[in-house]
């Protein structure tokens, strides 16, 4: 997947938190299923199953992350990445 439609797929399933009201810090496998459904919808298969769970998994992760950063003015996720869970060094 080319990185402009995996953002256009962060962008859309951040909107959809958003509009939910989804707490920023959600771990509840049963409310974070209903973004990996809709998106596993859209995203190209793989053929192989568990590879696109997974990516549709990475892209939910990432847009719970894009709206932690977006969220943040005054941290450098850089510096502070361990904050957002991005593991940056």
């Amino acid at each position: 997947m080319d990185d402009s439609k995996r953002n256009s797929f962060i962008l859309k399933i951040a909107k959809m938190i958003e509009n939910d009201n989804i707490s920023l810090d959600e771990h509840d496998p049963k409310i974070l299923e209903k973004y990996y459904d809709i998106l596993g919808n859209e995203v190209e298969t793989t053929g192989n199953h568990i590879m696109d769970r997974e990516i549709t998994r990475e892209i939910v992760n990432e847009a719970f992350l894009y709206l932690k950063m977006q969220n943040t003015t005054d941290i450098d996720p850089v510096k502070e990445g361990d904050r957002f869970a991005a593991g940056f060094s």
